[in-house]
């Protein structure tokens, strides 16, 4: 873990989200913390002010850049959000702001690298769209070079009244772009075309949930046979047979995330493999807390432990690189828990607490060579 660092962001302005939700909106900008690998503790290095509403970053592995989403309803009167392009300055992770671009619709939340790095992808939740970026000989973003909207509706005439996507996921062959809508049920499947920079919609890549469950993250295992996919409204992980050579998927298991006897209303949130693919974290709002599952021989889950995550709204969290913590950023108390993992059995134990890190949606480890 020597030389890892961690960046987070979050919203700068008070926000009510599609779910409901009352963001309080206390983000200073995106922070970088210095991360001990033998304590576990956080310190706080650089403070970068940022555009509004900083709520997902991207760092590039193989330069000092960073990007980020800025998750609008408009920026300088014109309707839709922006993506912004740092360079990283200085090794306390102060940031320098070098292009920004609109991403042709309304909340992005969320952005991917393609497989050979040479394009960034946004979702744009309250937009119903995705937006392709070339990243430029000095890591610098040009203009979109793809732009497309999802339509329909899901059974929920409050949460999926619309389209909602809400992630990138690139298949573990870099072939295919799978996009989980929350309003749609579904990850829409499209085929990448990465000499233009296009995603190609392809009907029979769809991969399909259970309708009302409100499709958020997915995250591929290892060997890219399984897919599994955290879902927002139902707090249920679907798991999915992957075909590799066809980009099919099949549902195979459908396992809750909260606990056995306390289910006040939640939200599913993020989901994350640990490094040695044994182990699968996803973390749950309201109730609050990080649900561990075993995988099985046969890439089915065995939900084994239910963490309270120290905070309230744990929106999102990481592992470090190394496998042998997860960082938990409760938005509503302003903290960042940091937890011991079991190398045995990928149980999580408590260990620290970063307090006054304000508004956090998002952690990205950075290397900092």
């Amino acid at each position: 873990m020597k030389n890892f660092y961690f960046f987070t962001g979050g919203y700068t302005e008070p926000a009510k989200m599609g779910s409901g939700e009352v963001v309080p909106g206390r983000c200073r900008g995106i922070t970088c913390y210095a991360f001990d690998g033998e304590t576990g503790r956080l310190t706080r290095l650089s403070v970068t002010p940022s555009v509004s509403n900083p709520s997902y970053i991207l760092v590039h592995p193989d330069a000092p850049f960073l990007y980020c989403v800025n998750e609008l309803k408009e920026y300088g009167g014109i309707p839709g959000s922006t993506v912004s392009a740092y360079e990283i300055v200085s090794k306390t992770g102060e940031l320098a702001l070098r292009s920004r671009q609109f991403t042709c619709g309304a909340d992005a939340c969320h952005l991917a690298f393609s497989p050979d790095k040479r394009y960034l992808m946004a979702a744009n939740y309250s937009g119903g769209s995705l937006s392709v970026f070339p990243i430029l000989g000095d890591y610098r973003l040009g203009h979109a070079s793809c732009v497309l909207r999802h339509s329909g509706e899901g059974v929920n005439r409050e949460r999926q009244e619309g389209p909602h996507p809400h992630q990138m996921l690139l298949s573990p062959d870099g072939k295919y772009v799978y996009v989980p809508d929350l309003g749609l049920d579904c990850l829409a499947g499209y085929r990448g075309d990465w000499e233009k920079g296009w995603l190609l919609p392809d009907e029979q890549l769809t991969i399909l949930g259970i309708k009302g469950q409100g499709i958020r993250h997915g995250v591929f295992d290892r060997k890219g046979r399984h897919l599994y996919v955290m879902t927002e409204m139902a707090c249920q992980v679907n798991v999915y047979e992957y075909e590799m050579e066809s980009g099919c998927a099949r549902l195979v298991q459908t396992i809750s995330a909260m606990p056995k006897t306390c289910r006040p209303p939640s939200l599913g949130a993020a989901i994350r493999l640990h490094p040695k693919g044994k182990w699968l974290y996803a973390s749950v709002r309201g109730s609050n807390h990080l649900a561990v599952f075993r995988i099985e021989e046969d890439g089915r889950l065995e939900q084994i432990q239910i963490q309270d995550s120290l905070g309230e709204i744990p929106r999102d969290f990481i592992l470090s690189p190394d496998g042998e913590y997860l960082l938990a950023g409760n938005q509503d108390t302003d903290t960042i828990c940091v937890f011991g993992i079991n190398q045995e059995n990928g149980k999580l134990s408590p260990l620290y607490a970063e307090k006054e890190a304000c508004c956090v949606t998002v952690l990205a480890a950075w290397r900092n060579q």
